[in-house]
């Protein structure tokens, strides 16, 4: 499972999640998150129902952070889940798409593996995206993780154009990535840029 340039969409950057989730689509990513915790869950729907229209037009992955309710609702192919969310063994139960999830640790990851599709990992570098960011593991704590799981391994935090080529290198199966295409001025061209480098990586 290549999963490649996993975007997550941001309101926080002067644009809406719609329009970051087209102009990254347009680019050519197949991949993206829905991320919102400010607003209200009937907001949070209409929103998640419009980026899912749109990934079906692009063909491209739907995964809804966090909920596993409002990815049952808007038939979204998954849900990503944090270390204090919905216990990833009971969402497998009850929903059959695919279920990713955070870890910050070989600990987290290894017993995670069991129940989902792919891992996140993170942060690899510091971050100002995530409010309650853990402390990078860097490159090499990221490598430790990618070598000790047989599930693919998606990095985050703090990627952008000038270290990702190192973060691919790790052996790693997707880049997600917020604001270096969130805070750019066009988010379509950074995108592409990135997903240039990531294809060359992962023979897409």
């Amino acid at each position: 499972m290549n999963i490649g340039l996993y975007f997550i969409t941001s309101s926080d950057f002067g644009r809406t999640h719609e329009e970051l989730a087209e102009a990254v689509l347009k680019a050519g990513v197949k991949f993206i998150q829905f991320r919102e915790k400010e607003t209200s869950v009937r907001k949070m729907f209409e929103v998640a129902k419009r980026i899912r229209k749109l990934t079906w037009e692009y063909s491209a992955t739907f995964v809804v952070n966090d909920r596993v309710d409002l990815a049952l609702a808007v038939e979204a192919d998954g849900v990503h889940l944090g270390q204090d969310d919905f216990p990833y063994e009971v969402v497998r139960e009850i929903f059959d798409g695919i279920v990713g999830v955070s870890t910050h640790s070989v600990d987290e990851a290894k017993k995670a593996e069991k129940y989902v599709d792919y891992i996140s990992v993170g942060p690899i570098f510091r971050t100002v995206t995530k409010k309650d960011a853990k402390d990078p593991i860097g490159l090499e704590g990221l490598r430790i993780i990618v070598s000790s799981v047989k599930k693919p391994v998606v990095a985050i935090g703090g990627i952008n154009k000038s270290n990702i080529e190192d973060v691919l290198k790790t052996g790693v199966k997707g880049v997600a990535v917020i604001s270096a295409v969130a805070n750019s001025q066009n988010p379509e061209k950074s995108a592409k840029e990135l997903l240039e480098i990531v294809k060359k990586y992962l023979n897409e």
